[in-house]
């Protein structure tokens, strides 16, 4: 009985130990498992507040805006009335704003949108093709395509550069690759290319406008979101 009594009290200190054993390993290997991820830690800055990253994209945009109407032929400044003029600043430029204000969420771990992204695309293409089929007269060139590829190009070689511009700003924040993603930065881009050559455009005239600078901006902003889809599906 005594032997029994033994055994009982030696096998219960053995589980005990191994037990404590176990615990001391699983505190120890807490420990270095800290220790590494705090070793892999680096100190980031603080974003600004949403305010003053839009802003930022918006001075951007406007300085680059101010900066190619004044390098670029005025023509169409004689071309449009002040009615086509002035209406399609508050498009384009009010364009600029909710692109700016969606990218901006992108930037933000976390940040809901107030719009979301389908709408702000249908929402800016109906406003700026509603603005340029109303404002503009419905006269057909006899040459439409002579006429209309040189404002093409202009607004893609307007686009590019300055979708890198609005890209260095954008990546100081936590961006992750989607179709979203790169339809905000080209949509962004692709606003202020269609401000630049709007108002250096000498046809101002529904048709031109409609097909050779909306034309090209649906083209480029479909090109970004494939773009930003295709970065997307190579993330492990």
């Amino acid at each position: 009985m005594a032997n029994n009594q033994a055994d009982d009290d030696l096998e219960h200190r053995l589980v005990a130990w191994a037990a404590a054993e176990q615990q001391g390993l699983r505190v120890e290997k807490e420990h270095e498992l800290c220790g590494v991820l705090t070793a892999s830690l680096k100190p980031v800055r603080q974003l600004p507040s949403k305010a003053k990253l839009t802003g930022r994209f918006l001075l951007a945009f406007a300085a680059c805006a101010a900066g190619l109407m004044a390098t670029l032929d005025k023509a169409g400044f004689h071309m449009m009335t002040a009615a086509q003029m002035t209406g399609m600043a508050v498009i384009l430029a009010g364009g600029g704003v909710l692109f700016s204000v969606s990218l901006v969420g992108r930037m933000v771990p976390g940040s809901r949108s107030a719009l979301p992204f389908w709408m702000l695309l249908v929402t800016s293409g109906l406003a700026v093709s509603g603005g340029m089929a109303l404002l503009f007269p419905w006269r057909a060139s006899h040459v439409v395509v002579s006429e209309g590829w040189p404002c093409a190009v202009m607004e893609l070689a307007i686009a590019v550069p300055a979708a890198a511009i609005f890209w260095s700003l954008a990546r100081r924040g936590a961006l992750f690759a989607s179709a979203g993603l790169g339809a905000a930065l080209t949509g962004l881009a692709v606003f202020l290319a269609l401000t630049a050559v709007q108002f250096q455009c000498m046809y101002p005239q529904a048709p031109h406008v409609l097909v050779w600078h909306g034309g090209m901006a649906v083209l480029l902003i479909a090109l970004g979101a494939a773009i930003g889809r295709a970065m997307e599906l190579r993330l492990p």
